[in-house]
């Protein structure tokens, strides 16, 4: 059977203006162009995980390997027709189930107004106006409870584009179930999904440090990164050992002692540096370098295209545990601490970035998202 992802996030429709540059305060400029598209961070990264699994319905390439399932957790709204005439269209034709997504009647569905500066290479500036992902995703039973239900995915992704309190809220449900499972003796994958964090928009003042133990992913850029940690002298009383270092070593290592085996930091232009350690101290890191680009167009998705392509090879990599006859076994050898923390992590971070490079030289934010075999190299 395929693996399953899981994206629990938001869903918004996207009104994107192409400028010559951002204007000024108090300035009207003529935009070049304007159009309306799917989007919201939790809705890219299923599309992304959707896409790069497979190739593209309009080819005739076959797919390098099987394709994962993916579902899409969310909610939007009933007082307007972006869900069935834009989202779920995209949603479905790139492979994601939506039947877990909610429609909250006499809502409106968020909603992204996107500029984008043509001068500096297709940076944008991004207002979001949540709409039904906050009105129809707040911490009740049922909403917190979609993280676990039958049948229990294998990779769960989480971003923060819903309300904070339910994004703890489930957090921790997914925390004492996986610490219930261990105490049962199950151990590998068997123990739980992997869990992957991606703190966009940054909570502010972070998350409480409790909920970290649940989390086996964080990615973030290096803005995030800051905003999600103490200040320097907070933190190195939990991390003694981190005082003096840089920043990225800071945050790697606060992260690793609240639990969290997979902490990246994308770096934009310069690419990705991450940091894999285990409980017993086992560590590697490395910087892989951003992917050539033709042209810049538009860094709207890029982002969750990386996060959706990461989480599709960590699916694949639990895959294979399961065909080696490895799902109930932890990474105990020097062998196999080395291959997942070194070789596939190497391997992963490369496959993203060449993917992150194919989504930038296209515009809008899902529209953009490419195929799997439209990720090669240039």
């Amino acid at each position: 059977m395929a693996p399953l992802i899981r994206v629990i996030g938001s869903l918004n429709a996207d009104m994107v203006s192409v400028t010559p540059r951002f204007p000024d305060a108090g300035e009207t400029i003529t935009a070049r162009s304007f159009f309306t598209s799917a989007g919201g961070k939790g809705a890219n990264q299923a599309v992304a995980c959707g896409r790069v699994s497979r190739p593209n319905p309009a080819s005739s390439r076959t797919a390098s390997e099987s394709p994962v399932q993916v579902e899409m957790v969310g909610a939007v709204g009933g007082s307007d027709g972006h869900f069935t005439a834009l989202l779920k269209p995209t949603l479905e034709k790139s492979g994601v189930d939506t039947s877990r997504v909610r429609v909250v009647e006499k809502a409106y569905t968020g909603v992204a107004v996107i500029i984008v500066d043509e001068s500096a290479g297709g940076e944008n500036r991004i207002l979001f106006s949540p709409g039904a992902n906050y009105e129809g995703m707040q911490p009740t039973p049922a909403v917190l409870g979609m993280g676990l239900a039958a049948p229990i995915p294998d990779v769960i992704v989480m971003q923060a584009e819903i309300p904070v309190e339910t994004v703890v809220g489930t957090l921790r449900a997914i925390g004492a179930y996986k610490a219930q499972r261990r105490a049962e003796g199950k151990r590998g994958i068997e123990a739980g999904p992997d869990v992957m964090f991606n703190p966009a928009p940054a909570p502010p003042g972070g998350l409480p440090e409790d909920v970290y133990a649940a989390v086996d992913h964080l990615i973030m850029n290096e803005t995030e990164a800051e905003l999600m940690t103490p200040p320097t002298a907070q933190l190195v009383q939990t991390v003694p050992d981190a005082a003096g270092l840089e920043v990225k070593e800071q945050v790697a290592r606060y992260f690793h002692k609240l639990g969290v085996t997979y902490v990246l930091v994308t770096l934009g232009s310069k690419g990705v540096w991450y940091s894999a350690s285990d409980a017993e101290q086992s560590r590697f890191t490395n910087q892989i370098p951003a992917a050539p680009v033709r042209k810049v167009l538009d860094t709207t998705a890029a982002g969750d295209t990386f996060m959706g392509t990461y989480a599709v090879e960590v699916a694949r990599w639990r895959e294979r545990r399961r065909a080696e006859g490895q799902a109930g076994q932890d990474l105990t050898t020097p062998q196999d601490k080395a291959d997942r923390y070194g070789r596939v992590m190497d391997a992963a971070m490369h496959r993203a970035a060449r993917a992150s490079a194919r989504c930038v030289e296209r515009q809008g934010a899902m529209d953009s998202i490419p195929w799997e075999d439209e990720i090669v190299e240039i």
